[in-house]
């Protein structure tokens, strides 16, 4: 039997091998909306969405790690493994805030609250749905007509 030299080396420590966490995203959001001094007080929903949007992602990080750690403590404990599978996939708030983020900046939108929206809007024409172009087109074609 001959003798086999291994060359095995230690798993490095997840520590030493991980980079710098990046800057905070709540700081950079925060940061760059208080830059934005064309923001008007009808853009505070959309200040507070993205700010909140921010929060989340953050959020979400610290729970991956926390579940990180968890998972190391857990040690193979089956039953605590499925505890932390359920509480993971409750608190998923990241989904929930994003369909709705979505929802709510459209809201904002058909209200005039975002700067878009106001751009596109004028004094002597504001925005109006399907309905008021309809309306708009039937009363011009009507005052073309004569009743003779």
């Amino acid at each position: 039997m001959t003798n086999t030299k291994r060359n095995l080396r230690a798993v490095p420590d997840e520590a030493a091998t991980s980079r710098p966490r990046p800057p905070d995203l709540r700081d950079a959001v925060k940061a760059a909306i208080d830059e934005m001094k064309w923001l008007q007080p009808t853009d505070g929903g959309l200040k507070a969405l993205a700010l909140r949007a921010a929060e989340e992602i953050e959020g979400a990080i610290d729970r991956a790690e926390e579940l990180k750690a968890l998972r190391r403590e857990a040690g193979g404990d089956e039953s605590l493994y499925k505890r932390l599978q359920k509480l993971e996939a409750m608190c998923d708030v990241t989904k929930t805030v994003g369909w709705l983020g979505q929802q709510l900046q459209g809201y904002l939108r058909d209200l005039g609250g975002t700067p878009a929206s106001r751009k596109a809007m004028r004094d002597d024409k504001p925005i109006g749905g399907r309905l008021a172009q309809l309306r708009a087109a039937a009363a011009n074609a009507g005052a073309g007509e004569d009743d003779t």
